[in-house]
């Protein structure tokens, strides 16, 4: 009787979490909480796996567990589109290829003239050095990606490492902000500091710049001062003293930046990262639910169609609301389906693009303002 009220128990636990996850990412759009909440029930559906007696029973249990556990860490860590590890045929018939340990540009969907222009402009130059000796073409400088929330600009960042085989630091806001006198300014240059101390060279990847490069007005308070002029030196000295020293930050809001970090060189260009079009969102799909048992009745042209105006992240989300639905089924009635076009309906019925038209219109004044040079 005690083990049976244990299992009960667990039981409730364990829908009682998967409605919280689902809660979290529906309404409140909270990826990490929704993880967090994945992460625990997937230890009591492992633990259930353990003891169960029926072997069926126990590998039914084990995969639903494995299968919650990786969701929960794709929604816990989301940088963008990236390609499955395994090597698997997805469920639009098409084959995908084994990703390799780094990520590169073909790891990531869509985005094809930003990732020309990344290439072009910090990829080529250490590919073929004599060709820019040759064309007397300048290197070095930053790009500053920009655009809305999910895109994968953190990708991209670390794409750039893949291509050019350099290794990749991330400096966060987070770890720079401080409320000792002075701290922030040496943090950030410790940070610089190790980058540069890479006899190869490196990425070094600022996410968020705003919080530590916004534009200084009278009402700012000294700490942030100082902590602008330091990011500014520092730029300056990543700027020609290593050809292979690659600068890139990423915001979502590039009208919040001094104008000062916006100035060549250390800025050579900025680069508009958009939401997915309707190629790279099929692909978003198809990615998506790789590996995932897919109805014959889902239609690729539907989910791309209600998507418009979708963020790769949003596209994530969406499919993992989808799979939560025979998921939470197949726990209390034993029974399996595959995710079928009903699952999505529902979903897309409760959902909507996390970015909207004023924040994109936002964007294109912005970049209409900086060609202007107003």
């Amino acid at each position: 009787m005690k083990i049976a009220n244990e299992i009960s128990g667990e039981i409730a636990l364990l829908e009682q979490l998967i409605c919280l996850a689902d809660d979290s990412l529906r309404h409140d759009g909270d990826r990490r909480k929704a993880a967090s909440f994945m992460s625990k029930a997937s230890e009591i559906l492992f633990r259930q796996a353990k003891n169960a007696d029926c072997i069926d029973r126990k590998r039914m249990l084990a995969t639903h567990a494995a299968n919650l556990l990786d969701t929960a860490i794709k929604l816990g860590d989301f940088d963008g589109p990236v390609k499955p590890h395994e090597h698997a045929v997805d469920v639009f018939g098409q084959q995908r290829q084994t990703r390799s340990a780094q990520i590169t540009f073909d790891d990531i969907a869509g985005l094809v003239e930003v990732k020309q222009t990344l290439m072009q402009r910090l990829v080529f130059p250490l590919r073929y050095p004599e060709k820019i000796k040759k064309y007397r073409i300048s290197t070095g400088g930053g790009m500053l990606l920009f655009g809305p929330s999910g895109t994968g600009k953190t990708l991209l960042a670390r794409a750039i490492a893949g291509e050019t085989g350099l290794p990749f630091f991330v400096i966060k806001s987070s770890e720079i902000l401080s409320m000792y006198y002075g701290q922030s300014e040496k943090q950030l240059a410790d940070l610089f500091a190790e980058a540069k101390r890479q006899p190869q060279g490196a990425v070094v990847f600022l996410d968020e710049i705003d919080a530590i490069g916004a534009k200084r007005s009278d009402g700012m308070n000294e700490a942030s001062r100082r902590l602008i002029n330091q990011l500014l030196q520092e730029l300056d000295g990543v700027e020609g003293k290593n050809e292979k020293m690659i600068f890139i930050a990423a915001t979502n809001e590039p009208w919040l930046l001094d104008e000062a970090l916006l100035r060549p060189p250390r800025f050579v260009e900025t680069c508009f990262v958009p939401l997915p079009d309707e190629s790279a969102r099929l692909e978003l799909f198809q990615l998506a639910l790789s590996g995932c048992p897919v109805a014959k009745d889902v239609l690729p042209e539907e989910l791309i169609r209600q998507s418009d105006g979708f963020s790769g992240a949003d596209i994530v989300n969406l499919c993992e609301r989808a799979k939560l639905i025979p998921f939470c089924e197949s726990i209390s009635t034993h029974v399996e389906r595959a995710v079928n076009m009903a699952d999505f309906r529902c979903v897309m019925s409760k959902t909507r693009p996390s970015v909207n038209h004023s924040q994109l219109t936002r964007y294109i004044n912005w970049i209409n303002h900086q060609c202007k040079g107003d």
